[in-house]
């Protein structure tokens, strides 16, 4: 997405000559002095992890580039992505770690042999301080990382992803201006944060709203019964979430240090509340 040492958003080959591409889209011959791998006129990029999510970006980023992906598990094929090892797909100048926060430890040991100076690594979770912590303790000082979180998926997208929104976490990163940049003129909305900001702020928005989606799974309530165009976009958007992993679910309440505090709020106040309705009001 975001390859090369200069300062353009990426390098691309054309008729033997090295290019670099703008996020306006214009293009302007230059020297570097290690090529690029490219294929055909187009930058290459890698992908770890071919589920759910690694395959809603893998489709979107094939539009731009030729991508290249690594997952051990089965996954159906896909048009004009192409399935490599580990060795190969870490040979990509850019590599998008679409793993949960469990297996980033393991795959940034397996990575690190492959890796050389100029790679820029980002991770997809919806966490930020420990997948930036993993990363720049395993991997390469002279590795860039920077942590990412697009604030949609799959179900949210369905209809694009132009006005959806992406955060940026720099771990240590150069490129943070090229990437941003570049995201924005694919009609990406993005912020620039720290990743302690990012978790207190997931802590009282997403990780919430999924806690409260499992508790309404829980409850066997018909969705699609009456109800007035509130509770419908609530549940909606409920539905849109319980299609995301136990895995992600977990991740979110377990590894963000600032949800436990929040889950217990909302427990406590919807607990007062109830107390309060449940009390017998006198008779006028």
């Amino acid at each position: 997405m975001f390859l090369g040492k200069v300062g353009p958003l990426f390098i691309s080959k054309n008729r033997g000559r090295f290019c670099s591409v703008w996020a306006d889209n214009t293009v302007e011959l230059v020297a570097v002095r290690k090529p690029l791998v490219t294929t055909g006129g187009s930058v290459e990029i890698g992908i770890v992890g071919f589920g759910r999510f690694g395959q809603f970006a893998a489709e979107i980023l094939r539009r731009d580039f030729d991508v290249y992906v690594f997952d051990r598990r089965p996954s159906p094929k896909k048009r004009g992505i192409r399935r490599v090892t580990l060795e190969r797909v870490a040979s990509k100048p850019c590599l998008i770690l679409c793993v949960p926060i469990s297996q980033m430890e393991a795959v940034c040991r397996e990575l690190r042999p492959y890796l050389v100076e100029g790679h820029l690594i980002m991770d997809t979770c919806s966490v930020k301080e420990k997948p930036l912590r993993i990363m720049r303790e395993f991997l390469p000082k002279s590795i860039e990382v920077l942590g990412t979180h697009p604030l949609f998926g799959p179900d949210s997208a369905r209809d694009g992803v132009e006005g959806l929104e992406v955060v940026l976490c720099p771990g240590r990163c150069n490129r943070v201006d090229k990437v941003k940049a570049y995201l924005e003129a694919r009609g990406l909305v993005v912020t620039v944060t720290t990743a302690s900001n990012h978790d207190r702020a997931m802590a009282k928005t997403q990780a919430l709203f999924h806690f409260l989606a499992q508790g309404f799974s829980c409850l066997d309530i018909d969705t699609n019964s009456l109800a007035t165009p509130g509770p419908a976009q609530l549940f909606q958007g409920f539905r849109d979430v319980l299609g995301d992993s136990k895995e992600l679910f977990r991740d979110l309440q377990q590894l963000n240090r600032f949800v436990p505090s929040q889950r217990k709020k909302l427990i406590a106040s919807l607990i007062a509340l109830d107390k309060q309705l449940s009390k017998r009001s006198p008779c006028p």
